[in-house]
């Protein structure tokens, strides 16, 4: 039989797989699994990765082109610029919701993940932010934006079978809240503008 003319497998297609395999079960990976679904022997991963810890990286890889690292602008005011990487950030994580928690906890070991963070972190010492404050900073609002991605694709009504007579005040606020996708949109706008305020109050006088 002759040999196909491209190969069956390359990183690029493990990498694609993987983040469709781990969004489709809610950040569950395992090898045999994405096996089946690339419709090869467990075996034949091995010649392309040396384990799950590379599948991941090849995760984030494949997100990375998907959406596009550079999608923010760090040369404005850093308020700006913080709040145009938590949008790109949040919008590459809510292209696949399912894969948060497999992503979201993996070590980052990736030379372009640490680009990333070298942009970040750069904007916020130039801001003044001392380099104690940095990394909490970051962990903070990544936290909120993880959260934010998953929130995408909650129900649009979260709260539900209130009433009137045992909850007056709380369903005084879900009758003036949005009950389709707008909710999980005004919780981002409303939770990152004050993470950007809250930051802005912790610069050293």
């Amino acid at each position: 039989m002759p040999r196909p003319r491209t190969p069956l497998l390359d990183r690029r297609r493990i990498g694609t797989a993987a983040l469709r395999l781990a969004d489709e079960q809610g950040g569950v990976l395992t090898i045999p699994a994405l096996a089946r679904e690339l419709g090869v022997a467990p075996s034949a991963l091995y010649h392309h990765v040396s384990g799950r810890g590379e599948i991941i990286s090849l995760m984030r890889e494949e997100l990375a082109l998907e959406t596009g690292p550079d999608d923010w602008n760090s040369s404005q005011p850093w308020e700006q610029a913080l709040e145009e990487w938590a949008r790109s950030y949040r919008k590459a994580f809510a292209a696949h919701p399912g894969a948060v928690p497999l992503l979201a906890t993996a070590p980052l070991a990736e030379p372009f993940m640490h680009a990333m963070y070298e942009k970040v972190a750069e904007l916020l010492l130039t801001a003044g932010f001392t380099a104690s404050q940095v990394m909490p900073l970051i962990n903070a609002l990544e936290s909120f934006v993880l959260g934010s991605a998953l929130d995408l694709v909650a129900p649009p009504v979260m709260v539900s079978d209130v009433t009137r007579e045992t909850a007056p005040h709380l369903t005084a606020v879900l009758d003036d809240t949005p009950t389709d996708h707008r909710r999980a949109e005004l919780a981002f706008d409303v939770g990152l503008g004050a993470l950007i305020t809250g930051f802005r109050a912790l610069l050293p006088r």
